[in-house]
């Protein structure tokens, strides 16, 4: 791109101090207004499409669709109504999907792309700005469509005070996934493979596009769509993800696996070869600019709240340093210590019960997880485990709640996984273990026989059904289990040996109790002991081994919880509906939109979502 008078092009993190620095551009004209000035300046155009970054960029979003799953619990009832079926009509208008808010981001959208195509400016200069515009109407877009199947598509810029012109009906579902496929296919043709000026990494990319571009014909193809399972579909995702892999790679510095697991999320994404989608935040730009996922999940002694706790079924479904599934006979899996000798992803994942985790800021060196530790203010993850994705043990202790860990909205290994799991479905099965090969050997899972626990001989139904389970250990709490869960059908459908459907089901934790007389009761009213007599961290620290089984059973008594127990004693198990398959539309919306039909299934429901 040539430079040219007036041009502001600066990544989206810096986009307050532009808006504080430069309020004399700002103020010569209203950006949020059709303004046809505006587009003859190539600056206030660079201007106006930075706001839509602030307002569409996909937010930090670890750890924020955990509880819809079985990666961690929640109480919260608008969790657990979703879970347990509870959900209603009624309650719709909380998901803020398809909502008025979404389509006056629209219209601002709208407002950009109509602007650019009646721009004089240079098709060099426009193309670049309209290919970002485009991507971020097909994933607005793309927000609704996969919770609700077909939805209005409006391709054009709405009068907000003309109810006539909000009032469009339901594209079909093919035809609004069409719609997103071809806004992103004219980004993908727009938009450079890399920036060439440092002020403009972090920009969307062609290859970005193209990556989302597969995730949305990979959920197009999934059996939530996919009912009669077309081959086609399959095929137009298989090359949508071989799109983007080739536009990945053709980077100066092509896109690759990050070499440690571990560190994908604390390195700055601006270096990190596995970012192709991301947000990245920034303490020093303000507190608007930084993140809090440290001080969610570090434990009470880190100063954290330690939410999004692991479930013992994510514990569960992590395989073996040797590649090999828990239940396979030749996996070595010890129930009673079940940490040892696991996929190396697990202890970046997982803290446990004596599991070493230093931080800055504390003593320990071992976390925790007993109730009753007076060194967690007498409180105990609900699951029995903390969870350490993504955290930076150097980060000090006051600065955890404004931190500047960058959220991957799409990794590298997301699109490997992708052009995975189609290239099997359509049977290119030495394609799909390759591919899950190079992120098991990322991982550190043993290489064995050159297929990484994996049988060369494996069946199509079982390489989907390890497909799954990678993703579901390999993205756990980076917001992809919910939407993997309902786009494969697996609340209610068996996927294999090892993936049993949810729904019948219940989560579990780990109720872990210091062992007498390590933790007894004092009853004498004499005694200064009179209480608990808790354990101190630091006896335990000198002489429990993890390792060995006489050393750890005669300090801690372990068992089995029902997590779904909490909520009042209940037992209730997880039932999520297939009405749940695609959402109603909210009254609301229905109610200043006559001609939008409400989903089938729903009260008064007449649109199918998967008519052809």
């Amino acid at each position: 791109m040539k430079a040219r008078k007036n041009q502001w092009i600066v990544p989206f993190s810096l986009l307050f101090i532009l808006l504080t620095g430069c309020s004399k551009v700002l103020d010569k004209y209203d950006l949020n207004v059709v303004d046809d000035r505006i587009w003859e300046d190539e600056g206030q155009a660079i201007l106006y499409l930075n706001n839509l970054y602030e307002d569409n960029m996909p937010p930090m979003s670890l750890g924020a669709n955990d509880a819809y799953s079985d990666e961690t619990f929640s109480s919260s009832q608008a969790i657990t109504d979703l879970l347990y079926g509870f959900f209603g009509a009624s309650d719709i208008d909380a998901v803020q999907a398809l909502h008025r808010d979404n389509y006056r981001l629209i219209r601002q959208i709208n407002i950009c792309i109509e602007g650019l195509e009646r721009s004089s400016l240079d098709e060099e200069v426009k193309r670049p700005i309209l290919g970002q515009a485009l991507f971020f109407r097909a994933w607005r877009y793309w927000e609704m469509v996969k919770l609700h199947g077909g939805i209005p598509m409006v391709n054009r810029v709405q009068d907000p005070f003309l109810e006539a012109d909000l009032n469009v009906a339901r594209s079909r579902t093919g035809e609004s996934v069409d719609l997103i496929v071809a806004d992103l296919d004219l980004a993908i043709d727009y938009l450079p493979v890399e920036w060439s000026l440092d002020r403009d990494r972090g920009r969307i990319t062609s290859g970005a596009a193209a990556a989302f571009k597969g995730r949305v014909l990979l959920n197009w193809a999934s059996p939530l769509f996919n009912r009669g399972n077309d081959l086609s579909r399959w095929q137009r995702a298989y090359d949508a993800n071989t799109q983007a892999v080739d536009l990945l790679g053709q980077m100066s510095v092509p896109r690759a696996l990050h070499p440690d697991f571990s560190t994908i999320f604390t390195v700055d994404v601006l270096n990190n070869t596995e970012a192709v989608l991301y947000r990245r935040f920034d303490p020093g730009a303000g507190a608007d600019y930084t993140s809090g996922w440290e001080g969610r999940v570090r434990p009470p002694s880190g100063g954290g709240s330690g939410s999004s706790t692991p479930t013992w079924e994510l514990v569960q479904a992590f395989p073996m340093q040797n590649g090999k599934h828990i239940e396979d006979p030749e996996s070595g899996y010890d129930p009673t210590y079940y940490w040892r000798d696991r996929d190396p992803r697990f202890y970046a994942t997982v803290a446990f019960n004596g599991s070493e985790w230093e931080m800055n800021g504390r003593e320990m060196t071992h976390q925790w997880t007993y109730i009753r530790n007076i060194h967690e203010n007498n409180r105990s993850p609900a699951t029995g485990f903390y969870n350490r994705k993504a955290t930076n043990p150097e980060i000090p202790q006051e600065n955890i709640s404004m931190t500047g860990t960058d959220w991957h909205e799409i990794r590298y290994a997301e699109v490997l996984l992708n052009l995975a799991e189609c290239a099997n479905e359509l049977d290119n099965r030495s394609e799909a273990l390759e591919l899950v090969g190079r992120i098991r050997q990322r991982a550190g899972i043993d290489a064995g026989d050159g297929n990484f626990g994996i049988a060369a001989s494996v069946s199509k139904e079982d390489l989907r059904e390890l497909i799954m389970i990678e993703r579901q250990v390999e993205f756990a709490f980076e917001n992809k289990r919910y939407w993997d869960l309902r786009r494969r059908l697996m609340f209610r459908n068996d996927l294999g040996r090892y993936v049993k459907k949810l729904n019948g089901t219940q989560r579990h934790g780990l109720l872990i109790e210091p062992a007498s007389p390590w933790d007894e009761r004092i009853l004498d009213a004499d005694s200064p002991y009179r209480g608990w007599r808790r354990i101190d961290t630091v006896v335990l620290f000198n002489h429990v081994d993890i390792e060995d089984a006489e050393s750890y059973n005669s300090y801690f008594n372990t068992e089995t919880r029902v997590l779904e127990s909490l909520i009042g004693g209940t037992t209730q198990s997880l039932n999520y509906l297939d009405l749940y398959d695609f959402f109603a539309v909210p009254s609301s919306f229905l109610q200043s939109a006559p001609l939008v039909e409400q989903t089938n299934g729903w009260v008064n429901g007449s649109f199918d979502p998967l008519a052809q």
